[in-house]
This record gives C-alpha cells, structure tokens and sequence, in this order.
C-alpha cells in the first residue's frame, strides 16, 4: 500500500466512522459529548500537571489507533479495543495519582475535582468499550 492509498482508506475510514456516529443512539452521543468535554477541560492544566498531559496524550493516540484499527477491521464495536488498550493504564494511572496530589491552592482542588471526574469517566467508558470489544468478539461482527 503506498502512501496515497494509505491516506485515501484513512479518509474513506474516517466517513465511514462519522456516518456510523451519526447513526448511534442519542444517549451515546451525549456520553461522547461528556468524555470530550471532561477531557478537553484538561488542557486547562497541561502545563502543571502531569496526570492532564498524560491525557492529552493518550487521548490523540487512542483516537488515531481507533481509526486504524477501523481502517483495518471495519467500523463498528471492535475498535473500542484501542480505547481498552490505551485507556485501562491511564485510569490505573489516576487511580494511584489520585491519592498523592498535593491540596495546597484553589487551583489544586479544582485540579483534583477535575481528576476525579476524569476518572470516573475513563471508567465508565471503558465498560462501555469492553463491552463493545466482547460484543464484537462474540457476535462475530466489525
């Protein structure tokens, strides 16, 4: 595959994944809406904070992995896996940082607050995608 043909099946992958967005069920892009928002509220503290560079970072991988895994597999449930893969050492992450943070300021509250949230975010999501992932597994389907 060379380079043109890898970036024309990543477009015609990222369609496809807009139109089966398009198609889910009100109440998961809500959820969607939720996680974008939680996340993206972390770059409020990108600049001091590890745990929110971390996200960031994850973040913009696992969305790139999800795209190729679809690219590869086909859209549908399965490639939650790059979410389970990416998101389940970050939610441990949290978890044992959670615990440590320093509570000195304002700033660290609203940090912590933000963590929190975060976190029971990530968890959620990802019995959302271990879901996704089992169901795809099981029922033989992209």
């Amino acid at each position: 595959m060379t380079w043109t043909e890898f970036v024309a099946r990543y477009r015609a992958t990222e369609v496809a994944l807009q139109a089966y967005v398009n198609g889910l069920p009100l109440w998961v892009n809500v959820w969607r809406a939720w996680m974008f928002f939680i996340f993206t509220a972390g770059v409020a503290f990108v600049l001091w904070k590890p745990e929110a560079r971390w996200l960031a970072a994850t973040m913009i991988v696992s969305l790139v992995a999800y795209n190729l895994v679809s690219m590869f597999s086909g859209v549908g449930r399965f490639p939650s896996i790059a979410f389970v893969l990416l998101w389940t050492p970050l939610a441990v992450y949290f978890a044992r940082r959670r615990g440590h943070l320093s509570i000195r300021r304002r700033f660290d509250r609203v940090y912590a607050t933000w963590l929190t949230v975060a976190l029971a975010t990530l968890c959620v999501s990802l019995v959302f995608d271990a879901y996704n992932v089992a169901y795809s597994l099981i029922g033989g389907v992209p």
